[in-house]
């Protein structure tokens, strides 16, 4: 239960877990996701929170477990890319993740995704299903990560998930940092950029279920707002695929349309892909 804390005690033969939470006013979900943390049974866990200055008693939470805690900062920032910027220049691990403060981990993704890492020393980035979760931690979606595809990424969009990945410090080495002007899709840059970087075969899924991210009204990225379309626009610019938003671009997302409806049956049988069909047709 999240609500027994059972932190193991350090072991250097595990490779350390660095984790960063970036935080900002919510106090109502943090301490389910910190507990989701402490609770991996892991022996090498480090963990780093970022918060931007809350004020609604988020930092009182996270003083309930400041000897458990690594490092953790209060202070007015420009946002969750100029937190997880700062979280991650201070990471000592071999291995980092990223945990928003209103997400959670489920029991023993650490040790699943290390062992699978340390099978594969050729593979850097490991992700796996993921869950959606309403404020009552409540299961309301799963989902099926498919295998990564740079351009279906570029084109078409998410096949998996930030809060349902860890990757090796050597990839993010090479991640020239999160754009502080991102508010909403700093997670669509960071993937998109670990793919560019490390190719596509440096990816590794698991049919296992990582994490799960939260879904509930007050949630900035909940829909597709004009602002979230923007900075889509300004990642097309920055990574040069600017054909994204031009007929060919076009042609290019129905193509890996098809192979998302293939990932969804292959994933989930026709029973998968006519809910996605349906749920897609509803919120046209």
């Amino acid at each position: 239960m999240l609500n027994n804390i059972m932190v193991s005690k350090i072991d250097n033969n595990y490779p350390k877990i660095s984790i960063v939470m970036p935080s900002y006013n919510q106090a109502q979900f943090i301490e389910k996701s910190i507990l989701s943390i402490l609770n991996q049974n892991y022996p090498n866990t480090e963990l780093i929170i970022i918060d931007g200055g809350s004020s609604d008693g988020t930092v009182d939470v996270i003083k309930k477990y400041d000897d458990k805690i690594t490092l953790w900062i209060s202070e007015k920032d420009e946002g969750q890319s100029d937190a997880l910027n700062k979280g991650f220049d201070k990471c000592t691990g071999e291995i980092y993740g990223w945990l928003n403060s209103d997400d959670i981990y489920l029991p023993n993704a650490f040790k699943h995704s290390v062992s699978i890492l340390k099978k594969n020393d050729d593979k850097s980035i490991v992700f796996g299903d993921w869950s959606f979760i309403n404020n009552q931690d409540k299961v309301i979606e799963q989902h099926h990560a498919f295998d990564f595809n740079l351009n279906h990424f570029k084109y078409e969009g998410f096949h998996l998930n930030a809060q349902s990945m860890f990757w090796r410090k050597d990839v993010h080495n090479h991640f020239s940092g999160f754009q502080v002007n991102l508010h909403s899709t700093m997670d669509y840059q960071m993937i998109l950029e670990f793919g560019i970087n490390e190719g596509e075969k440096s990816f590794i899924r698991t049919p296992k279920i990582l994490g799960a991210f939260r879904r509930y009204e007050e949630q900035k990225t909940i829909r597709m707002t004009p602002e979230i379309l923007e900075e889509h626009r300004m990642i097309s610019e920055r990574y040069k695929f600017r054909d994204k938003y031009r007929v060919i671009g076009k042609l290019k997302r129905m193509f890996y349309r098809i192979r998302r409806a293939f990932w969804y049956y292959k994933r989930g049988k026709i029973i998968n892909l006519s809910n996605r069909l349906k749920k897609a047709y509803i919120n046209k």
